[in-house]
């Protein structure tokens, strides 16, 4: 499965490594510890990847505790997470959860087949980041499983997570579930937006999901825009927008939370009916009998959701 990645350094010591279509983790290497910034799905080991790129010892950061963002978890020793995800990382993800998952992946897989053919005839817009990788035969067979962690400490609003000559503070940005943080690379003008910041369907609908919080915490990113040139986000191909594209979604869930866009019935990464709103390049996903004035999707789900 060593193709199962797709690594690439996107700035001096900074380096993204994609699980094409499916979510990004990235590498923070400073002059005397790394930060990896969520483990992927655990489909196929990422720590190898990892000391490929750093000798240093490395943290992980979880931005959060959904089962796609923690996969490789067991295979570190130092992980943190906000306080909010620490029990959520103790509960191994459902085996139907998962094996929802790889089903939609399936169909992800197949559907790309026909995109890649048709851009390779007339359009030429994909790179080799963005080529979803068939599914290795453990996934297919339902072997997929992934272990419990263990957080071995907590980061929260305010924090510095200092790794020699640079850092990253720590931003709780709640809304997608209420554990999210997203990361600052500090005087460097780059935001890690975790699942905060998406482009694809952004998922609001999700037990715990609060599109209210959601649309506060990116309002909150965006008055602080200024400070960065590149959002990476973890989702889907367009894993990096700019500044701009904090205040097009305030501007989309603005008009979401007012009743001011149609809802249409959707489906989301594991089979769950939904309610999705479009706008110009992206939607929101909301839980199916939620309105305006329904503003939380309170249920616990042990193991996280995507």
């Amino acid at each position: 499965m060593d193709d199962w990645f797709h690594v690439g350094e996107i700035a001096d010591g900074v380096w993204q490594i994609t699980e094409p279509g499916h979510v990004c983790s990235w590498l923070v290497a400073g002059s005397r510890r790394a930060a990896l910034i969520d483990t992927g799905c655990g489909i196929a080991p990422i720590r190898p990847v990892v000391e490929s790129l750093t000798e240093l010892p490395v943290s992980v950061i979880n931005t959060h505790h959904h089962f796609d963002h923690v996969g490789g978890n067991a295979e570190f020793d130092d992980i943190a997470i906000h306080p909010l995800g620490a029990a959520g990382l103790r509960v191994p993800p459902p085996a139907e959860l998962l094996d929802a998952y790889r089903s939609y992946s399936e169909g992800m897989v197949a559907a790309f087949g026909a995109y890649a053919d048709a851009d390779a005839r007339y359009f030429h817009l994909l790179r080799d980041a963005d080529r979803v990788r068939p599914l290795p035969g453990t996934v297919r067979d339902g072997a997929w499983r992934i272990p419990a962690s263990t957080a071995t400490r907590v980061i929260v609003e305010g924090d510095e997570i200092d790794l020699g000559d640079r850092a990253l503070g720590v931003l709780h940005t709640p809304g997608h579930s209420p554990d999210c943080v997203s990361l600052d690379l500090l005087g460097e003008r780059v935001l890690f937006g975790g699942d905060t910041v998406n482009t694809g369907p952004v998922y609001a609908q999700l037990p715990g999901s609060e599109p209210a919080r959601l649309a506060a915490s990116l309002k909150r990113l965006a008055a602080r825009a200024a400070a960065w040139d590149r959002v990476l986000c973890s989702h889907f191909l367009r894993t990096e927008v700019g500044p701009d594209y904090l205040e097009a979604q305030v501007a989309a869930f603005t008009r979401l939370l007012a009743g001011e866009v149609e809802l249409h019935p959707a489906v989301d990464c594991i089979g769950t009916p939904v309610l999705e709103a479009s706008f110009d390049g992206f939607s929101v996903l909301v839980a199916a009998d939620w309105s305006p004035s329904t503003q939380s999707n309170p249920i616990p789900f042990p193991g996280g959701s995507a």
